[in-house]
């Protein structure tokens, strides 16, 4: 694991505890922001720290995932959704990109999953 996860796993592997808790709960095909829009994968997730706040007010930097963003994409709009999701270099933004949402769904249980064993077993 990188060194800026290796200094962050202990909040890193709460967050993605919650982030799976909040998965399988349902929690993403409930109504959002007045139904307005469809939920997206970890931006409307009570994991991120914006999640709440419609004008993302804190940057994203403070987020216990931003650790897991690739650097060239910190700046982007919605940086956890470049996060790789497996060896191929798969991520939610690609997924949203052409991928049905079964598909999409798969992929991130998955990579939950992945990533909370791999911090369980490296503490």
């Amino acid at each position: 694991m990188p060194d800026r996860i290796q200094t962050e796993k202990p909040r890193l592997l709460q967050a993605v505890k919650r982030e799976l808790g909040f998965f399988d709960a349902g929690g993403y095909g409930r109504p959002f922001r007045g139904q307005w829009r469809p939920t997206l994968l970890l931006r409307d997730s009570p994991v991120c720290i914006n999640c709440n706040d419609a004008g993302r007010q804190s940057p994203c930097s403070q987020c216990p995932l931003f650790s897991l963003v690739p650097p060239d994409k910190h700046s982007s709009v919605v940086p956890c959704h470049h996060i790789p999701l497996n060896k191929k270099g798969v991520t939610i933004a690609k997924l949203y990109a052409g991928s049905s949402q079964p598909c999409l769904d798969s992929h991130y249980r998955n990579w939950l999953e992945h990533i909370i064993n791999a911090l369980k077993t490296s503490f």
